[in-house]
């Protein structure tokens, strides 16, 4: 697969629960270089680096956080990870048709 990357915007709301509306999406980028989608443990591998990159795009020191703070940082993580599943499934099945 050649330099696919997924995209999954987020609204800059859902990281900070003061943020103001009026602030720009953010873009979580997550590199599937060197990954086959078709290959056994591809979608593994991919589903890892989802999942690391949901963390590090969200906040992840949550135990020096409010309540609320860290409910906004898991709900930005769910949803990040849950829009990068939806367009890895997409992408690996244009893979798989493209076969």
């Amino acid at each position: 697969m050649k330099n696919a990357m997924i995209f999954a915007a987020l609204a800059a709301a859902t990281l900070s629960p003061a943020a103001p509306a009026f602030e720009p999406a953010r873009q979580l980028r997550i590199g599937l270089d060197g990954i086959d989608l078709a290959a056994p443990g591809g979608m593994a591998a991919a589903q890892r680096r989802i999942d690391r990159a949901a963390r590090d795009f969200c906040r992840n020191d949550v135990e020096h956080l409010t309540r609320k703070a860290r409910r906004a940082a898991r709900q930005c993580r769910e949803a990040a990870r849950g829009d990068a599943l939806a367009e890895l499934d997409d992408r690996r099945l244009r893979q798989l048709a493209a076969r």
